[in-house]
């Protein structure tokens, strides 16, 4: 387990990084959590890194009506569907924004016991989504 601390300043590294598309220091950063961190501190991190892209989906699209039974889905998978680690990120973020903690910490588990490369995959195309997320976020 890492400390807080720790835990705290690599996942705004990695957010950082990911924002400057400075590709080199997310692949690095996300190497060390998914080397170093357990299976809670990569459901922390990945928490932090899918409320930013829900943060961003809100403004791009506004939230469902609960009410009415809306939320959100995964309509068209794009270049996820052939990449795992993609499609991860774009599950996590769908069931984060859904407020499904349970699912998400179904995935984050499944990533923990996945090998320490997709893992660092897994956790590299999250924070990636949720940067560009951002990013179109900021245009809109």
């Amino acid at each position: 387990m890492l400390s807080p601390g720790l835990l705290t300043l690599w996942t705004r590294q990695a957010m950082q990084g990911a924002h400057a598309q400075d590709d080199e220091l997310v692949g690095e950063i996300t190497g060390r959590l998914a080397d170093q961190g357990d299976a809670l501190d990569l459901l922390a991190a990945c928490r932090v890194m899918a409320h930013e892209a829900r943060r961003a989906l809100l403004t791009l699209y506004g939230g469902p009506d609960v009410d009415r039974g809306e939320a959100w889905v995964l309509d068209q998978l794009g270049d996820a569907a052939h990449d795992p680690a993609r499609l991860f990120a774009a599950r996590l973020v769908t069931a984060y924004a859904n407020g499904d903690h349970d699912h998400v910490t179904a995935l984050v588990a499944a990533a923990a016991g996945a090998s320490p490369v997709e893992r660092a995959e897994s956790l590299r195309s999250l924070v990636t989504y949720a940067a560009e997320l951002t990013a179109r976020a900021a245009l809109d």
